[in-house]
């Protein structure tokens, strides 16, 4: 069974049905990217499936377990993380207490039976890990709204990992980012390949066609098709609707 399966999800906003029927998958390790233009059901999508909408009909599971019912911070308890298009950071606290925040709301009941120093010594220790994994090291003290556009993302994809997500949600991580700053977030997610599957929405069509294992596109809250970077390229419908233009 795939890790993650969102199944016949709908979503209407009075007349207007926003997502028909989705369905799709994400195999362990994968990153499946979803494209499409304007309007096509993405944001809706991807709230539907972090539990920020209710959805109409479908069911959406995570290593088998039903999601459909949990707010949002238990499917996050349940392994689902994600990164919004807006950062979460606390800016002004320093990139350290940031992470030191995120690992503590994360870590529950993990240290409580560690005595109080070894317990802070391990938030520090896990911390630390995030920071090093996402390239943060040389900025821990300085305060994360004083941080460029392009940092201030990695440190959201920081704050989401530190929950230890099966499957992370990606929302436009390279939105707004110049080249540099996208070339480093593409290559940070290159390498979160091996720690959690990811659903990515990017505008980034050079990204998404680097990165993508698979690709979905929707159109008019469908799947419009399904395949590898060759198969999406070479579909008429879809070098009709999207390819050359930009995606919301």
């Amino acid at each position: 069974m795939s890790l993650f399966v969102a199944d016949g999800l709908v979503k209407r906003f009075g007349g207007l049905l926003a997502t028909d029927h989705v369905s799709l998958t994400v195999e362990a390790g994968e990153i499946h990217a979803l494209i499409g233009p304007n309007g096509a059901g993405k944001s809706t999508l991807v709230n539907l499936i972090s539990g920020l909408l209710p959805a109409d009909a479908g069911r959406v599971l995570l290593d088998g377990t039903d999601l459909s019912t949990l707010a949002p911070h238990q499917r996050a308890r349940a392994g689902l993380g994600r990164c919004f298009q807006i950062t979460s950071v606390f800016r002004n606290d320093s990139v350290r207490d940031n992470l030191l925040l995120a690992v503590q709301a994360q870590a529950g009941s993990s240290f409580r039976c560690l005595r109080r120093r070894d317990s802070e010594r391990a938030l520090m220790a896990r911390a630390l890990e995030l920071a090093e994994r996402v390239g943060l090291t040389a900025v821990l003290e300085r305060p994360a709204g004083t941080l460029p556009h392009g940092v201030q993302k990695q440190l959201d994809v920081a704050l989401a990992l530190a929950s230890r997500p099966r499957l992370l949600l990606l929302d436009e991580p390279m939105a707004g980012m110049g080249p540099e700053d996208s070339l480093q977030m593409l290559g940070l997610i290159e390498r979160l390949r091996g720690d959690t599957a990811i659903l990515l929405i990017e505008h980034d069509m050079d990204a998404v066609f680097q990165l993508a294992d698979r690709i979905s596109v929707l159109v008019y809250g469908r799947v419009l098709t399904s395949g590898d970077a060759a198969h999406v390229k070479a579909h008429p419908e879809v070098q009709a609707v999207y390819l050359g233009t930009e995606a919301a």
